[in-house]
């Protein structure tokens, strides 16, 4: 079994490279794919001239988060899928590697989600850092019939984790040490704040229901320490 990591980015040239840092460290990754949705500020050329060992595909058309993961998928030999985001810092090597050693471990496990650390206490309460995390390990034949749907824009996550409640998926979350960057911090409060409502709309446009029962139901259990 292989894992292939996909990270779906744009304008993120000032960040991705902290990431990539850490990831090409996991011994358990095989294949890491950057996918860059239109960025304008040279991220994919900083990461071919920076990391040869990484394959990065540049769209010509910003298709949103969902559309870049469907582009990554198509060159993807993992058996499985690992996401991690571009704008993360303090991540964490053996963190992951524990995560991705569990799953490949027991191919029972349907998926694995890395809960973020947060100062937020909304974030905390409404659950956004564990349900909307970037995140997130999966067998690569879910993740395929789930694009196969009508899922668009930053329905991502949300279609995944309603997938795999309705499936009645084995489910674990991992709390991991990794923070993100707050869209008000990298765009501007007024931008970012535009940006995050559109998000929000794109999310709950998906299947309102399926979303609040998120908050209550999704991923209670926390993976198991291996003996």
């Amino acid at each position: 079994m292989s894992i292939t990591c996909i990270i779906p980015f744009r304008n993120e040239k000032d960040r991705i490279g902290k990431v990539l840092n850490e990831l090409i460290k996991v011994k358990n990754i095989s294949q890491i794919i950057c996918v860059d949705g239109a960025s304008n500020d040279g991220g994919s050329k900083y990461i071919k001239q920076n990391y040869p060992q990484v394959e990065s595909i540049h769209l010509v058309k910003n298709v949103g988060k969902t559309g870049t993961v469907r582009e990554g998928l198509k060159y993807a030999k993992g058996d499985y899928i690992l996401f991690f985001d571009a704008d993360l810092s303090g991540i964490i090597p053996a963190e992951v590697d524990y995560v991705l050693e569990a799953i490949l471990h027991d191919p029972t496990i349907d998926m694995v989600v890395f809960s973020r650390s947060t100062p937020r206490l909304i974030t905390k309460l409404n659950r956004f850092d564990l349900i909307y995390t970037g995140e997130r390990i999966l067998k690569k034949s879910d993740l395929a019939e789930i694009l196969r749907g009508e899922v668009s824009l930053f329905q991502l996550e949300i279609a995944i984790n309603t997938y795999m409640m309705k499936h009645h998926k084995k489910m674990y979350f991992f709390s991991a040490s990794h923070i993100n960057l707050a869209k008000s911090d990298k765009l501007g409060f007024i931008s970012g704040v535009i940006e995050d409502l559109r998000m929000f709309w794109s999310v709950c446009s998906f299947d309102p229901w399926h979303y609040f029962a998120q908050t209550f139901f999704f991923c209670r259990n926390e993976l198991p320490k291996r003996r």
